[in-house]
């Protein structure tokens, strides 16, 4: 479910019915490391791509430095560049298979917990989804 100005902003369809859910995130790759974190974190601008059936296609991604060495507004911008890379978009929901792809040795993607039967944005864990799978997700 797209929601304009918060996680799901940038979802949309292309005028080839590509999907695509494009966004910022962070990965702690050593996990927590304290009060130096911005050292460790490593930013990236993610770009998934889905057939019109939803099934992922390819992601493209942009690892951008770690905390203490991004400008956030770069940040915004390379994912700005890289959707309007694609065709004609128009901002709407989309529907996707779950599913998961290696970034820089990282595991990205919309990938199910079976513990507490979600389905979790990844890395960093920003966003899940739970049933009814309508879409709403939870931070």
């Amino acid at each position: 479910m797209r929601e304009e100005d918060y996680h799901t902003h940038y979802i949309s369809t292309t005028k080839n019915k590509t999907q695509f859910f494009g966004y910022q995130t962070f990965v702690f790759p050593d996990g927590f490391p304290g009060s130096d974190w911005k050292k460790s974190r490593k930013e990236y601008v993610i770009l998934h791509l889905f057939d019109d059936q939803g099934n992922h296609i390819k992601t493209e991604h942009w690892f951008a430095g770690t905390t203490d060495q991004i400008n956030p507004e770069e940040l915004a911008h390379k994912l700005h560049e890289m959707i309007n890379e694609l065709e004609e978009v128009t901002f709407q929901d989309i529907a996707v298979v779950p599913f998961s792809t290696e970034v820089d040795g990282i595991q990205f993607g919309l990938i199910p917990n079976d513990d507490d039967e979600s389905i979790s944005l990844q890395p960093s864990s920003t966003i899940a989804f739970y049933a009814p799978w309508d879409g709403e997700y939870y931070t």
